[in-house]
């Protein structure tokens, strides 16, 4: 039998510095790809033509502000942000756990401290546009988008080595 795999807790670390007992919530982007519809004679319906990835934004939420992720908004690098998330998910009908590592690296480009009220819960939530993400479930690479060196791995296979080789990529 097999029941789904619950987050049992996690952990953010920001540009080295650990996050523990902070952060509320990752959010992962959502991965999809862009493209557009060809429907050529004789064809009874149009077919989806890849022309490359949607953006990738993070969003994280904790607790109050984070003065490290503060001090990185609006940097000029599209690396200045680095953020890891390591989760340890439980599947719980045996109780096995996989252990999932996402790493980002990209700009910290909103911030939403929400309102303040005197003993009032406070909630600050950033949004990370990425220029690089990993995904890695059990020490496997599951996903691993490098935007700016051309490198699209799911699941072990390299999509754009062919391209990177056509064009001369190193």
């Amino acid at each position: 039998m097999n029941l789904p795999r619950k987050l049992k807790d996690m952990v953010v670390h920001g540009n080295g510095e650990s996050f523990m007992g902070e952060c509320k919530t990752f959010t992962r982007p959502p991965l999809e790809m862009e493209g557009e519809d060809w429907r050529g004679g004789g064809m009874i319906a149009p077919v989806k033509i890849f022309t490359g990835l949607q953006a990738l934004e993070v969003e994280h939420t904790y607790g109050g502000e984070i003065p490290a992720l503060n001090a990185t908004f609006a940097e000029h690098a599209v690396d200045a942000t680095q953020l890891r998330f390591t989760g340890a998910y439980q599947e719980a009908a045996e109780g096995r756990y996989d252990h999932v590592e996402i790493t980002v690296r990209g700009r910290t480009f909103a911030i939403d401290a929400g309102g303040d009220e005197v003993g009032g819960d406070t909630e600050v939530t950033y949004k990370t546009a990425c220029s690089y993400y990993k995904q890695v479930r059990n020490g496997r690479v599951e996903f691993e988008i490098d935007v700016l060196n051309k490198v699209f791995i799911v699941h072990g296979v390299d999509r754009m080595a062919e391209e990177r080789r056509i064009l001369g990529f190193a």
